[in-house]
């Protein structure tokens, strides 16, 4: 017996340690790097996802490679796929999906350049009849279509219908769509996140989705969305909702039919810095903005540049308060620079606003508390005929205004201040009835190329060197990262502890001429080749093209050499 019921506990021993084996989670998938390379001969959607045999998609990776510690590589091609995100990472610790290489295309279309998927149906109109969903976009030869209402026998070129049982009509212009590199919309998302935290989204070409293109919502708290494309989304570019702590830094967002990036929703805590965002336009009203936070307070907005949206750079709307908005530079677009609407507590601090069609600051509504400090405005309303100055402050929004430090400045003799209800033409009677703006100017900022987007300063402007350094959350360094520069051709007159800080975006570096440093002394043993590192740098950051060297007061016979080095900007002796 005692033999007997030793092996029955040997045996439920090895049960349970089998039980148990079933019941953990694999440890292989839960951690460590992973690839995916639709290119390659060897991928597998089974795994095991080594960089020799990778995924085939990015839904299959992670799907099967999940969590904390996880990170997901995608090398390059197109992947016409919703990469829904099934899993959280840690802090310190994060779920990493990125590009590996470029370009790497999460497509929302489908691809139908094939002549074979298209039949000619009546004149230049031609029919897909596998396009058995709805689409809301297509696209040839790169620009995007327009829907038609028009009979198919009627659209005219440029456009496309779909009709329920028949297909999807285009008319490209003339000729088969297929030649003309016609893609067709279907797929909401590229990357989709839901109550997700610490996942981080970088490098990717995300292009021609549905819906929003990456879109985090449901407290996807502390994720981080970086370094990627975003072209042609049916709505936003970028959307956070409901979360709090995101990063959404170095993105290139355009060309979109909504907001390109938005903060909405209660989203606190985020900070949207060093991106671009242009060309968002809603085909059906004036609404599209480069970033729009909406009931949405506490976030940082920095260093973006905003030009050519439908509506405003940078739209501050509905109770979003307490907001930072800081070195960014709004251009040329169809409403506002940046626009505060029943949302207070705002502070603007070295904004630059230029161009746009109405005001370069609005402050509108119940937007009271908003500061504008170390900002330039210049040729805003100069052409909307009444409706824009780049200034304006309504009524309400006066109380608790703070403004000083700025320049304001329109090349015409366009008014440029609005204060409550009245217009000034000069910022000296402005000053006497607003009572702000005790030290700024209304003179000409005099940028490199303002039409171009280039807002460095001349020299001679009068925003160097008189910015007001003392001010809450002002920027030890410009947009651009550059530590602030004394001019020495311009007297320090800034205010705090920094007295030759610029005004606006980007500080001014009169041209300086390179440093060129080489050891004092160098040895050798007599008769061996003497080897002397020598290095160049520029404080300006400019480009140094060439590195000489005087031999001529050596001794004759002594055969010395002078090789530059890569770039030319060290050498050896």
């Amino acid at each position: 017996m005692q033999g007997r019921h030793a092996a029955l506990g040997c045996l439920t021993i090895a049960c349970l340690a089998w039980a148990l084996l079933i019941l953990a989670p694999p440890a292989a998938l839960a951690a460590g790097v992973f690839y995916v390379d639709n290119q390659s001969s060897s991928c597998s959607n089974t795994g095991p996802g080594t960089s020799s045999n990778p995924y085939c998609t990015i839904s299959a990776a992670v799907a099967a490679r999940k969590g904390s510690g996880t990170t997901i590589y995608v090398r390059p091609g197109n992947y016409p796929e919703t990469v829904t995100v099934p899993a959280s990472g840690a802090a310190g610790s994060p779920y990493v999906i990125q590009a590996l290489g470029s370009p790497v295309v999460v497509d929302g279309s489908d691809d139908f350049s094939a002549t074979s998927k298209w039949t000619l149906y009546f004149g230049n109109v031609w029919l897909a009849s596998s396009v058995t969903w709805i689409p809301l976009q297509a696209f040839a030869d790169g620009v995007r279509l327009t829907p038609s209402t028009a009979t198919p026998t009627a659209l005219p070129p440029g456009t496309f219908k779909y009709v329920s049982g028949a297909g999807l009509y285009v008319n490209a212009g003339g000729g088969n769509p297929g030649t003309h590199g016609v893609r067709v919309g279907r797929r909401s998302y590229a990357f989709r996140l839901s109550g997700r935290s610490y996942v981080t989204i970088s490098g990717f070409n995300v292009a021609r989705t549905e819906d929003r293109a990456i879109y985090l919502s449901s407290s996807s708290n502390n994720c981080t969305v970086t370094n990627n494309t975003v072209t042609f989304s049916n709505r936003y570019g970028i959307e956070v909702t409901s979360s709090t702590g995101v990063l959404v830094g170095s993105n290139l967002v355009s060309d979109g039919q909504d907001h390109g990036i938005g903060i909405v929703s209660s989203s606190t805590g985020c900070t949207v810095q060093d991106n671009e965002s242009t060309r968002n336009i809603d085909p059906s009203s004036r609404r599209a903005n480069g970033i729009y936070l909406n009931n949405s307070s506490s976030n940082v907005i920095q260093r973006n540049r905003l030009h050519n949206n439908q509506d405003t750079g940078l739209q501050i709307n509905s109770s979003s308060n307490n907001n930072k908005s800081i070195q960014n530079l709004s251009w040329n677009n169809g409403d506002h620079g940046y626009d505060h609407l029943n949302s207070s507590g705002t502070m603007n601090i070295n904004n630059v606003s230029y161009g746009n069609l109405n005001d370069g600051f609005s402050i509108e509504g119940t937007s009271s508390g908003t500061t504008v400090m170390n900002c330039i405005s210049v040729n805003n309303g100069i052409t909307s005929a009444g409706y824009g100055h780049d200034l304006w402050v309504d009524p309400v929004s006066s109380s608790g205004f703070v403004s000083n430090h700025n320049i304001f400045w329109n090349s015409t003799s366009y008014p440029p201040f609005k204060y409550i209800d009245t217009v000034y033409s000069t910022i000296a009677a402005y000053r006497a009835a607003s009572g702000q703006d005790a030290q700024s100017f209304q003179s000409d900022p005099k940028f490199v190329n303002a039409p171009g987007g280039d807002f460095h300063l001349l020299s001679g402007s009068a925003a160097i060197d008189d910015a007001n350094s003392s001010v809450a959350n002002w920027p030890a360094t410009d947009a651009e990262g550059r530590a602030r520069v004394d001019d020495p051709a311009m007297a320090n007159i800034g205010v705090g502890p920094v007295t030759f800080a610029d005004r606006g975006a980007l500080e001014y570096a009169a041209n300086q001429a390179p440093s060129v440093g080489a050891p004092a002394t160098a040895s050798t043993p007599e008769a061996s080749a003497i080897s002397i590192p020598v290095t160049a740098t520029d404080a300006d950051g400019d480009a140094i093209t060439s590195l000489t060297a005087d031999l001529s007061a050596l001794p004759s016979g002594n055969n010395a050499l002078f090789t530059p080095g890569a770039g030319n900007t060290s050498g050896t002796l």
